[in-house]
């Protein structure tokens, strides 16, 4: 999984550990997904030595649409956020407070306030 480490976020999303779960996740949603994951980003990151990160967005920002995903390499889980038009459209898991800690600061890079909302407290 960490051989995605420095490439787009579209090489995590095709990684045969998210393919089924997206798909199944995504929902009403696949094609924005689709279209966010071929979208310009900084490459996929390693957080916490077990949380394999990245995000796409739309030229005119990330809370006009993007897609957030991670992948826990240890509990095998994945995070995904999805925005359009300054909302999230989908989270998973919807509950921001079981997100990772871990991750807050690539959530950050993506979108400031929403890296607030995430993680236990």
């Amino acid at each position: 999984m960490t051989s995605v480490v420095g490439q787009p976020v579209l090489a995590l999303a095709q990684r045969p550990e998210l393919t089924t779960g997206l798909r199944f996740n995504s929902g009403g949603h696949r094609t924005a997904l689709a279209a966010r994951l071929r979208d310009p980003g900084p490459p996929v990151a390693l957080a916490g030595d077990r949380y394999v990160y990245g995000f796409g967005c739309k030229p005119e920002g990330c809370r006009e649409g993007g897609v957030f995903l991670a992948y826990d390499v240890h509990d095998e889980r994945f995070f995904m956020l999805l925005t359009d038009s300054g909302s999230v459209r989908l989270s998973v898991p919807p509950d921001p407070r079981a997100w990772p800690e871990a991750l807050r600061d690539g959530l950050r890079e993506f979108i400031p306030a929403l890296a607030e909302a995430m993680g236990p407290r």
